[in-house]
Formats: structure tokens, C-alpha cells, sequence
């Protein structure tokens, strides 16, 4: 579960901007600017598919491990998948899948975590809850030229990590990569390796069905 649950807790920071500028102090103008035409933008899809490329380094411990995964989001409702490791949620109920000791475990959705970094339906626009930010230098990462945001958290005793450093790809005006800071020295970065936009998918998608074999663990 390792990789999924750094998905769902670290990746699911980005997706909640619901404009709520009095929750972001100090505000840097320029910033905003590019957040609120980040969210306008996403808000407008129906659904969103993407890959993703997950890196964890620590210089410190000689860590640098990268996991491919995927994300399909529609309202409330997900498929995340990554490596042996799948869960699925039709809005209400939550299965995560355990592909290498076939197993699947069955929850009911938190409601209260409708906000929090754990739910993956805040994955592309949580940035502006919580956080304050400055807009950096511009950089480019592997040939995309990207604006930079610096983010850091309003209350940093609460949470894991101490700056986040997302990039915006400035000709599509969307994500491409986020990059987390912990406390403990762990670097996550995130990047974006394929995003599209109002993709269709039936309801039923986000229903799992337990194949032969498969031991289910009724958690609700």
C-alpha cells in the first residue's frame, strides 16, 4: 500500500480551488492570477483522466524510487491505479484492491474528508485551501516552460510537510508537476504525464466487481 497511500495523501494536495482567497495571506497578486486560471479551467471539465509519474527521493537515505500510476475522476467518483494497487470509489463506497495477495477491501466514504489531502476527488484543484504562495522565477523542466508557485501551509503543525512547489504549464495552463517537501527530508514529486479533459465514462465504470479468487474484507 505504500505507493498508493503517498497518492492518495501527497497527490490528492492538488485538486481543491474553490477561490478562497481569505484562507491565503499573504496573497502575491501575479500568484493568484495564474491559480484562478488554473481552477477556472479545471473546474470546466465533467471528467478527468491522467497519468502520473510518483518519485520519491531522500538525498540522506539514498532513496530515489519512481512509480508510474493513473487517475480517472468524475464528480465524486475515482479509479486510481498504481502498480499492484487499485481503488475505486462510486461515491459512496471505496474498494481498494490488493492485486499481488488478492484481497480487496470494502469502506464506505468518509464525508468528512470530502477536503482533506487523503480524498483523490481534490486531486487538480486543492492548491488554494489553506495555503499561502509566491510566484517564483519561471523555469523550464524538460523542454515545457512552466510557471512556479512556492506554497506553504498556513498552519505547518498540522501538516507532514513544509513547501510545496508547483509548476504550471504555461501553454496549456494546466499541472505539470508538483513537488512536496516533507519534514522528515522525503521529497514527492508528482508530474504529469498525460491530462485530458471531458473523456466519457458510464456510472457503472466505478464499480468493482471482486473476481474469482479474490478475498473481500467488509470494513463498513
Amino acid at each position: 500500500m505504500r505507493y498508493l497511500t503517498l497518492t492518495l495523501a501527497l497527490f490528492g494536495f492538488t485538486y481543491f480551488a474553490n477561490a478562497q482567497s481569505s484562507d491565503l495571506v499573504p496573497k502575491d497578486p501575479e500568484a493568484k492570477k495564474i491559480l484562478d486560471k488554473l481552477s477556472a479551467k479545471t473546474k470546466a471539465f465533467n471528467t478527468i483522466t491522467a497519468k502520473f509519474e510518483f518519485k520519491l527521493v531522500n538525498e540522506a537515505e539514498g532513496l530515489n524510487d519512481t512509480q508510474a500510476g493513473s487517475i480517472i475522476l468524475k464528480e465524486d467518483r475515482y479509479i486510481v491505479d498504481a502498480g499492484e494497487q487499485q481503488i475505486i470509489s462510486n461515491g459512496t463506497l471505496v474498494w481498494t484492491y490488493l492485486k499481488d495477495v488478492k484481497e480487496v477491501q470494502i469502506s464506505e466514504v468518509d464525508e468528512d474528508d470530502e477536503e482533506s489531502m487523503l480524498n483523490p476527488t481534490t486531486i487538480f484543484t486543492m492548491y488554494e485551501t489553506g495555503f499561502k504562495y509566491v510566484k517564483a522565477d519561471d523555469n523550464t523542466i524538460a523542454g515545457t516552460s512552466v510557471n512556479v508557485i512556492r506554497m506553504y501551509p498556513l498552519d505547518p503543525s498540522e501538516k507532514p510537510f513544509h513547501t510545496v512547489i508547483l509548476n504550471v504549464d504555461k501553454a496549456k495552463n494546466q499541472i505539470h508537476s508538483i513537488e512536496i517537501k516533507s519534514k522528515d527530508g522525503n521529497t514527492f514529486i508528482y508530474t504529469i504525464k498525460d491530462f485530458i479533459g471531458n473523456k466519457e465514462y458510464a456510472d457503472t465504470k466505478f464499480e468493482f466487481k471482486t473476481p474469482a479468487g479474490v478475498e473481500e474484507i467488509d470494513l463498513r
